[in-house]
């Protein structure tokens, strides 16, 4: 049952940011100032290009995960997502940027 659970509150908290989206973009549309618009406008597509930044990340480390724990080849994850083995290779590279960015290594004292 967890697992429908986890999907259940995915989807939720899907709907719940397709709502806002909808509030943000109606707001502004209403807003009678235009160059308060304009701003609002452009805090919009920020937020929402570092969203897109964030998800990719996660889908590539979600990738990595299946990778990972299936002990498949590039081509062999390629065929169990059905992406190209050259995707497939770029979402592990992702995954590794990811990872290090989160996780970055200790500098080496000299």
């Amino acid at each position: 049952m967890q697992d429908q659970d986890t999907h259940d509150e995915v989807a939720a908290a899907l709907a719940g940011l397709v709502r806002a989206f909808e509030s943000a973009v109606s707001a502004i549309q209403n807003d009678p100032d235009a160059d308060r618009a304009y701003g609002e406008a452009t805090q919009l597509v920020e937020t929402l290009q570092r969203f897109s930044e964030a998800s990719g990340d996660l889908r590539a480390q979600s990738a990595a995960r299946i990778f990972k724990s299936e002990q498949l080849s590039l081509a062999g994850l390629a065929d169990r997502i059905s992406i190209s083995k050259a995707r497939a290779a770029q979402l592990i590279n992702t995954a590794k940027k990811a990872d290090e960015k989160a996780n970055p290594a200790p500098e080496e004292a000299t």
